[in-house]
């Protein structure tokens, strides 16, 4: 949970939760609905985690506590795994930054916690705040790229359930989805339902030649695909 993460940063820092809360001049009803599992939004977790001098990756990684930046934690077996594939491109996801990472969500339309966490969550967009020519290309790059840590990863597939929600709005739903050979239907299938496939290299997001295939058989711009604008 979220409140946990907060609870031991602050142990970090030799400092009680509520004195960093009462620092950061956010309320303590705040607190009482992180203890209940919610988490914060984009601006209060860009605050908190400039506070405690660590990214917002590592403010939703709730599985470890004892390393808080993810990007010290890559893996070469997770970059092997994920290649069969990304094999049109194997180098690593370009590294984002915090504000990267928020103006992505404003641009989709989604929460900054939805973004970064692989939960099957129905995505609900919210109306999008970003006009950024830059961010679309930052996007992209993201999905061309090999994801080798949680956060990567979890960016890609979610992104991805983006792009099928944008389709399945101007009528290209699973049906229809599912007599594009372009594309991988047992890949489609995780992205939608979250069933993970024995074949773990297709428990991943749609990859750079995906998008290219479903821009050229839809006739919708990538800017549409990921905004629905």
């Amino acid at each position: 949970m979220f409140w946990e993460k907060f609870q031991y940063l602050s142990e970090l820092k030799g400092m009680k939760p509520h004195a960093v809360l009462k620092e950061l001049e956010i309320s303590s009803g705040s607190a009482n609905n992180w203890k209940k599992g919610t988490i914060p939004n984009g601006e209060i977790l860009k605050k908190i985690a400039d506070y405690f001098d660590v990214s917002i990756d590592s403010l939703l990684d709730f599985e470890d506590n004892e390393s808080v930046r993810l990007s010290s934690k890559k893996s070469v077996f997770k970059k092997l795994g994920s290649i069969p594939q990304r094999f049109n491109s194997l180098r690593a996801v370009a590294e984002t930054s915090d504000e990267q990472k928020l103006e992505i969500a404003k641009y989709v339309g989604c929460p900054i916690w939805w973004l970064l966490n692989e939960q099957n969550i129905k995505f609900e967009p919210k109306e999008t705040s970003s006009d950024s020519d830059s961010v679309i290309f930052t996007i992209l790059d993201i999905m061309d790229g090999c994801a080798d840590n949680d956060i990567d990863k979890a960016m890609q597939i979610q992104l991805s359930r983006v792009v099928l929600y944008n389709l399945n709005e101007k009528g290209f739903g699973a049906e229809k989805l599912s007599k594009f050979v372009g594309i991988d239907q047992k890949k489609l299938h995780f992205i939608l339902t979250g069933e993970e496939n024995r074949d773990s290299s297709l428990n991943y997001g749609l990859n750079f030649s995906d998008l290219v295939y479903l821009k050229s058989v839809t006739g919708l711009e990538y800017t549409y695909l990921f905004s629905g604008k």
